[in-house]
């Protein structure tokens, strides 16, 4: 049990399971709006997640001297390996989407420094996400239609409702200087905002030619994990069960 326990951590803690949600999203992309499957585009945003996570959730704690590299040499290694396959499906890309991709990674190596405006995070985080996920599989086509530009925004809207539960839970421990939206609004008025921000994603889907249910069934399991996010949930609350909220999009889609 004890060896699972520590699997299951190390799954989490090395961002594989954000890795597979971001993942997700793009497989999301590609299948709703038809396009043309791209493996090394595919490959390069799942490692690179890996590599992008894995260097702002542990930047902090190496740059003031606590991190642990012992405890942490897996971690260290699986990022390692990464980097090695971001580049190989990097240069595997077109000049174009190369760089497309190395002006999305200047964003994301900023974000340590632009963390302190606490108030935009949430922002910044779901415009690379949104970028990642969905921009990069459409500038492989060439063509950017009304449909894209809906999937684009309902991505948008989507990723900050489920940051939300992240940004409740970190408000306990995160600087009162940051100004982070739970704590300019409070708990109660940072739920609102992300259930009010799963409406216009859902009636969005009535401007598509064909209205997707699952659209409606994925923002209502969002608006659940959003009510019930309290400061009493364990960690796994939000790094697995609501991170695995894409996942389960991703796999309703293929299966259905």
């Amino acid at each position: 049990m004890k060896l699972f326990k520590n699997i299951f951590d190390f799954y989490i803690q090395s961002s594989l399971h954000v890795s597979f949600a971001i993942f997700a999203l793009v497989r999301i992309t590609e299948i709703s709006l038809e396009l043309t499957v791209h493996k090394y585009l595919e490959w390069t945003i799942f490692f690179g997640t890996i590599v992008a996570y894995n260097f702002l959730k542990y930047f902090e704690a190496f740059q003031n001297g606590n991190f642990d590299f012992n405890k942490n040499r897996f971690i260290i290694g699986l990022t390692f390996l990464s980097i090695i396959a971001v580049i190989f499906y990097f240069l595997q890309l077109n000049s174009v989407t190369q760089i497309y991709f190395i002006k999305i990674g200047l964003w994301v190596a900023l974000y340590p420094f632009l963390r302190k405006f606490g108030f935009w995070k949430l922002f910044l985080v779901s415009f690379c996400v949104t970028a990642i996920t969905v921009y990069a599989p459409i500038i492989q086509q060439d063509f950017f239609s009304t449909k894209e530009k809906i999937v684009l925004f309902q991505r948008f809207l989507i990723v900050i409702a489920l940051m939300i539960p992240f940004e409740i839970l970190d408000s306990e421990t995160d600087d009162k200087t940051l100004k982070t939206l739970p704590q300019r609004f409070g708990i109660f008025k940072t739920k609102m905002f992300g259930i009010v921000l799963l409406l216009p994603f859902v009636l969005l889907e009535f401007f598509k030619e064909k209205f997707e249910i699952l659209t409606v069934i994925i923002a209502v399991i969002t608006a659940i994990f959003i009510v019930f996010t309290s400061f009493k949930r364990d960690k796994y609350y939000t790094s697995f069960w609501v991170e695995s909220v894409p996942i389960l999009w991703w796999l309703v889609l293929v299966y259905t």
